[in-house]
């Protein structure tokens, strides 16, 4: 047997028998045991092991094992040793754990990433799953190619044993396959993990040679510390692009929804420019066009793109707009027209599901399509040549990524995925921001400036008997938590909107909450109220809550499925800031030490000060410091030097004005 080693973590791989172990140099026995499988495309033999595979269908492997960033990565080679081309369905690693000593047993916890900007995120207990999606919301949310009867972690995943001891693991390339994790768990604990390179019926002509996604993995760190690797090796990996100004400003959608008119905008244009919030950004969102897909012929309520956009632009702001380039609705002209430029069943040919919205069946635009690539060439430079939009809001993405057949079908759907995107980087160029929404995350790396990382805010806190992906304060802020380790890394993340204005339904714990996670996790900071109805308390909320700050920690990942502690350094005077919530739907207390955030500085008590971000005064109490917090609320705190945070802003967020 094959092994290699790296502070800890042993990976060993057995040519004769396809073979793969994993575990820690200091213990005896493996943690994952398993074997390493290249599936056709067909139905499975009786055999599946990767030798009776590779007798079967010409196929010859080469197992690769490597160091990096202190895991080892494991990749495979497979040529097509044959006279005839294969097609392949998938490489999968098989690791199973001993079912009577099980090394993640009934007190250990799956860290789950969905496919998608809105699907649920988050570490639960084994056994527990996010409620099911329904059939109208399931093209949109789920990788379609994942099986049901497993828990499915997208690109990559963690496990936490009762001790606190994890395993990381995460695939590095996502140019050309949509990797994933199938997990096999219950109430006992974790039985099984396939780690799933899918190759989506690609053929492999003979002589030829196809590299799999390298799959890196970790047996020593910290679940927060694997993660936040496997983010780094990926946007090494892929280009990440990482703006240094964060996206600040207004949105159209939370209050208008789809009647949003072009007075709309112009109102709230000189409520921004009166009111002086040092934010750069005027967002038109849906409403503006007649169809999904139609994004070029315009609503009735709007006399001129173009105009519009050019008085964003001489009031100071930058203008945006909104689209979903890949989603067309049924009822659309595009779709009338030209029903061969869409993703097809292999089986029946009819367009493939890609969800119903807004009394609308809706399909994905096939991107190989050449007749389609000049549409989006077309399409986007309306949008920023012609009308003069430099920021730009792209959703639905995830429709360019559904399976189903192409006009080119040599390449796999993560592969028509990106030549769209690129497409549409191209045209735009570098100057125009681009913001993801509804995209395969770990694909779009390299390809957007900012990407949304969980589901929509929406005026409510939630929505009983809704999904975890559905509109909900409560979903916005599950995913902004357990997906922060992505900021800075793979991108600007994107919380969503603020929502400040009494007349929604969140209570004032609600708003100051997400006001205080947006505030102290460094994200885009955009509100979406008319903004003649924000109260001056609201204003003040939003006021506090800029600039961004650079990052935040999100402590606790690997512990719940809200963590309910963030820390960050303030940008106005470099102050540590704690920020404590209460997720839970009762009144509960919370508590810090100072002293916890001090060790190791140069930090005394006659110089360090304790400053209440809320209520906007030092504190004269001793530690630990307490506080009773409602529902859904939030306390937050600056820790720093006295006369610097009183020179700054010591009432704001994050530090200043």
């Amino acid at each position: 047997m094959h092994n290699q080693s790296e502070n800890g973590t042993s990976v060993g791989y057995d040519d004769d028998h396809s073979r793969i172990v994993i575990g820690r140099t200091d213990d005896e026995g493996p943690i994952f045991d398993g074997s390493v499988d290249v599936r056709p495309q067909g139905p499975e033999p009786s055999d599946a092991s990767a030798s009776a595979l590779e007798s079967e269908v010409s196929l010859e492997t080469d197992v690769s094992l490597e160091t990096s960033a202190g895991g080892v990565t494991v990749s495979m080679a497979i040529t097509n040793t044959g006279e005839q081309p294969r097609s392949l369905d998938s490489l999968v690693f098989n690791f199973e754990t001993a079912d009577e000593s099980p090394p993640f047993g009934p007190n250990s916890r799956i860290y789950r990433h969905g496919y998608q900007s809105w699907s649920p995120t988050a570490t639960l207990p084994v056994g527990i799953r996010f409620p099911e999606e329904s059939p109208n919301n399931a093209p949109m949310m789920l990788d379609l190619e994942a099986p049901k009867n497993r828990r499915t972690s997208s690109y990559l995943t963690g496990f936490v044993n009762g001790s606190g001891g994890a395993v990381t693991m995460g695939f590095l390339e996502h140019d050309r396959f949509c990797t994933r994790f199938d997990v096999r768990d219950d109430e006992r604990g974790i039985h099984e993990v396939a780690a799933v390179c899918p190759f989506d019926g690609i053929t492999l002509e003979s002589g030829a040679r196809l590299e799999s996604a390298t799959l890196w993995i970790d047996t020593t760190r910290s679940l927060e510390d694997g993660l936040a690797t496997i983010a780094d090796l990926v946007a090494e990996e892929m280009g990440a692009r990482v703006p240094e100004t964060v996206p600040t400003g207004w949105c159209s959608w939370y209050h208008y929804f789809t009647d949003v008119t072009e007075a709309d905008v112009r109102e709230n244009l000189e409520e921004l420019k009166s009111w002086g919030i040092p934010v750069e950004i005027v967002q038109l969102d849906d409403g503006y066009m007649n169809a999904f897909g139609d994004w070029r012929t315009i609503d009735d309520d709007f006399d001129s793109m173009a105009g519009l956009a050019g008085d964003i632009e001489s009031k100071g702001f930058t203008p945006g707009l909104w689209l979903a380039p890949f989603y067309v609705e049924a009822g659309s002209h595009l779709f009338q027209d030209h029903p061969e430029w869409f993703i097809t069943d292999p089986e029946t040919g009819d367009p493939v599901d890609g969800g119903f919205r807004a009394g609308d069946h809706l399909y994905g635009l096939d991107t190989t399509h050449p007749d389609v690539q000049p549409w989006l060439r077309e399409t986007f430079e309306t949008a920023v040549e012609e009308w003069g939009f430099q920021y730009l809001k792209l959703d639905f993405l995830f429709a360019a990524a559904l399976p189903g057949s192409r006009y080119d079908d040599d390449v796999t759907r993560i592969e028509a995925y990106r030549t769209g995107m690129e497409i549409i980087d191209d045209t735009v160029g570098e100057d125009v921001t681009v913001l993801g929404c509804g995209a395969p995350l770990a694909p779009s790396v390299g390809l957007v400036d900012a990407m949304r990382i969980g589901p929509d805010t929406d005026p409510v806190w939630e929505t009983v008997g809704e999904s975890a992906s559905q509109p909900a304060l409560k979903n916005a802020v599950r995913n902004t938590l357990t997906r922060q380790f992505l900021h800075r890394r793979w991108w600007l993340n994107d919380p969503d909107c603020q929502l400040v204005r009494e007349t929604s339904d969140l209570t004032t714990p609600e708003r100051k909450a997400f006001a205080a996670l947006v505030a102290t996790t460094g994200g885009v900071n955009v509100f979406s109220d008319r903004i003649t109805e924000i109260d001056p308390a609201g204003r003040r909320l939003l006021e506090r809550s800029l600039p961004p700050v650079e990052t935040g920690v999100v402590e606790g990942l690997a512990d719940r499925e809200f963590p309910t502690r963030v820390i960050c350094d303030r940008t106005g005077d470099g102050a540590t800031t704690v920020a404590l919530f209460n997720w839970s739907d009762e009144q509960r207390a919370v508590s810090f030490d100072p002293q916890e955030y001090l060790e190791g500085t140069d930090a005394t008590d006659d110089t360090t000060v304790v400053w209440d971000g809320f209520a906007g005064e030092r504190l004269s109490e001793q530690p630990p410091i307490e506080r009773d917090l409602a529902p859904h609320d939030a306390a937050l705190f600056a820790i720093g030097d006295k006369e610097v945070i009183e020179a700054s802003s010591p009432d704001s967020l994050t530090g200043s004005q």
